[in-house]
């Protein structure tokens, strides 16, 4: 949920950047008309690029109008033959003959393959606030150029479809955007939801240890150790820990005991046994009496 916030924030971000830099380009024609009317057909050609027009600045009389913009694909038509359509309707307040009044930007912007034509229609509501334009040389004369487009002379017309003339020259501004000249977006200041890795390891060594250990283990023993852990570990060690043997013998041997004072084991040599001595005493009591009374002892 947090990755997908960070991201919506960038995209809304970026959006509303590339819209705000879409206003800086345009394509003025002249303000200084002396005729005026109703409404104004003219045409918009794209050069070599594509184009995306946003809105228009006029040349209109003081007053407040609702002032609609049509629009067409391909050569323009001064009469209301049903391929017009409606982009934009909005009350407007004129700032006077010779002014520049803006227009609100419309909902979505309308777009112009490079190489092709669109036409727009540009009409007031009320007969006494007029939009001011010039008299033409030819129509379909691009009388206003730049890189990316060109204006072509059209028609004045009337409230209603009533009554046209030509050619006239459209008095006002194009604003639009191409894809490409935008800058790019500004960094944004939350981190990202993610961390960034690098591509490759570095093989440098460098020159003073890190605080953390290295995630995986280095191919050689780096040291052995000299005493016994407190736990004992879930493998054995390949090596030992004592890595050479002592040059000199250990005074006492590992697991020395005293011998005890009485051997659980006979001697190899018998010893002189109780047994056959008091075999013998018994012997020479048994034969006493034999010579005590013995008859020919008197």
């Amino acid at each position: 949920m947090k990755k997908l916030k960070n991201l919506t924030r960038i995209f809304v971000v970026t959006l509303q950047f590339q819209i705000a830099s879409s206003l800086e380009k345009q394509l003025e024609t002249t303000y200084t008309g002396t005729l005026h009317a109703d409404g104004s057909i003219f045409e918009v050609v794209s050069k070599g690029r594509q184009v995306s027009i946003t809105s228009f600045d006029v040349n209109m009389d003081a007053g407040t109008d609702t002032v609609s913009v049509y629009s067409r694909p391909g050569n323009l038509v001064a009469s209301n033959d049903g391929g017009w359509l409606l982009i934009k309707s909005f009350e407007v307040t004129g700032q006077g003959k010779g002014l520049v009044t803006s227009l609100p930007n419309f909902d979505y912007p309308v777009i112009v393959p490079a190489g092709f034509k669109q036409s727009f229609y540009i009409a007031t509501n009320l007969t006494d606030v007029d939009f001011w334009y010039s008299s033409g040389t030819a129509l379909g004369n691009a009388f206003a150029s730049n890189d990316d487009l060109d204006i072509l002379e059209g028609y004045a017309i009337g409230n209603g479809w009533k009554g046209y003339a030509f050619p006239r020259q459209w008095n006002g501004a194009v604003h639009y955007s191409v894809p490409g000249d935008a800058p790019s977006a500004p960094t944004v200041s939350e981190p990202t939801s993610s961390p960034a890795s690098s591509a490759a390891p570095s093989f440098k060594v460098c020159q003073y240890p890190s605080s953390y250990p290295s995630l995986l283990p280095t191919s050689k023993i780096v040291s052995t150790t000299q005493s016994p852990t407190k736990r004992p570990s879930k493998h054995p060690t390949q090596q030992p820990t004592q890595p050479q043997p002592t040059l000199s013998p250990v005074p006492t041997p590992t697991n020395f005991k005293e011998p005890r004072s009485d051997t659980l084991k006979p001697t190899k040599s018998p010893a002189s046994s109780s047994r056959s001595i008091s075999y013998s005493a018994w012997t020479v009591l048994a034969c006493l009496p034999l010579v005590m009374f013995n008859p020919y002892n008197k």
